[in-house]
């Protein structure tokens, strides 16, 4: 539909420009930009849920219409003010924008309405692993910004606390959508998963999130590599999606 390709456009301007006042150092205007740009992105959520009658949570163009408000809630909500034209808040909206990108090439459109997408244990699946790719790409912001900070390799860095924090929150939300995912099948197909593809792929990404959490010491280096980690995870998670969602 030409109104939500006219609000995709619309969405990625406003967080373009939240992202440049950041940027150029106003932050008030920056703030002021994101309100916006979030109000715009949950109407275009709801118009989603609307038209399809089942959550914004399957296709690549509500999925990432999700991530991204959910995202852009933790920059303008849950981080402190930071004076630096860089800061964790310019990472998000870096962020959102690269995941806009990616939209760029997939349909617009409200997805068919699918009996099965308004199943309790199909929606938790879909939605909580969207929910994990949106505090993934939050930690690694903090992780990003953790490398421009002068004060990286203080033991107790709060961007890294806050950064480990917010992935072990990720990674609860990913295990939760595993576990629907397991009742899904069990009343489904009468059976737990067997090793798939798909299994495989949530295997892919909980190695990669046990890697940044059992990663001995507290040296230059394996903070150098616990950050590295944290922002591989978030990316991993993306290609799969990416992958499930291609034609």
């Amino acid at each position: 539909m030409d109104l939500f390709f006219t609000g995709y456009i619309t969405l990625f301007f406003l967080y373009g420009m939240t992202l440049f006042a950041g940027l150029m150092g106003r932050h008030g205007l920056s703030r002021l930009m994101a309100v916006p740009a979030l109000a715009a992105n949950g109407f275009l959520l709801m118009g989603i849920s609307i038209i399809s009658r089942q959550p914004p949570v399957f296709e690549i163009f509500g999925g990432m219409l999700f991530v991204t408000f959910v995202l852009g809630l933790m920059g303008l909500f849950c981080r402190r003010a930071e004076d630096t034209p860089l800061n964790v808040k310019t990472w998000v909206w870096m962020e959102i924008l690269f995941l806009l990108s990616i939209v760029l090439f997939f349909p617009k459109v409200p997805p068919p309405h699918r009996y099965l997408h308004t199943v309790l244990w199909v929606v938790c699946f879909h939605g909580f692993r969207d929910l994990a790719l949106s505090w993934a790409f939050f930690s690694a912001a903090h992780f990003i910004q953790l490398k421009s900070d002068p004060a990286r390799n203080r033991v107790n860095n709060p961007l890294l606390k806050q950064g480990r924090n917010y992935l072990l929150l990720s990674a609860v939300a990913f295990l939760c959508g595993e576990y629907s995912g397991i009742i899904w099948c069990q009343n489904g197909w009468g059976d737990f998963w067997h090793w798939t593809p798909a299994f495989f792929q949530s295997t892919l990404v909980i190695l990669c999130l046990m890697a940044a959490f059992h990663i001995p010491g507290k040296t230059a280096r394996s903070n150098s590599l616990r950050s590295f980690m944290a922002v591989i995870t978030p990316l991993v998670m993306l290609s799969i999606k990416i992958v499930k969602g291609l034609p």
